[in-house]
């Protein structure tokens, strides 16, 4: 038994969509089905100190680290994600 931890730094906008996106890699109709999923699966987001979200959250120094970390991984721009997550229309700049 494996569990999988993806790092991810979203801008709140983006939670939902990406945990929609997820969610649906992973069962065909998350939320919409009776019963286990064929795979047990679950999201959970922590926010940052900066964000107006109440509760524990990453400080500067642990996003810092991160995105240290994430650095060398190719990315899209962010017209691209939120394009990608249908937040943007399929057309739009970046």
């Amino acid at each position: 038994m494996f569990q999988l931890r993806v790092d991810v730094l979203a801008r709140p906008h983006q939670l939902a969509a990406l945990q929609a996106v997820l969610g649906e890699a992973l069962c065909a109709a998350p939320g919409d089905h009776d019963g286990p999923c064929r795979i047990a699966w679950s999201t959970h987001h922590v926010a940052t100190m900066d964000d107006d979200v109440p509760g524990a959250g990453l400080t500067k120094e642990e996003t810092a680290d991160i995105r240290e970390n994430l650095e060398p991984v190719a990315v899209w721009s962010q017209a691209a994600v939120d394009r990608s997550l249908g937040l943007l229309p399929s057309n739009g700049p970046g």
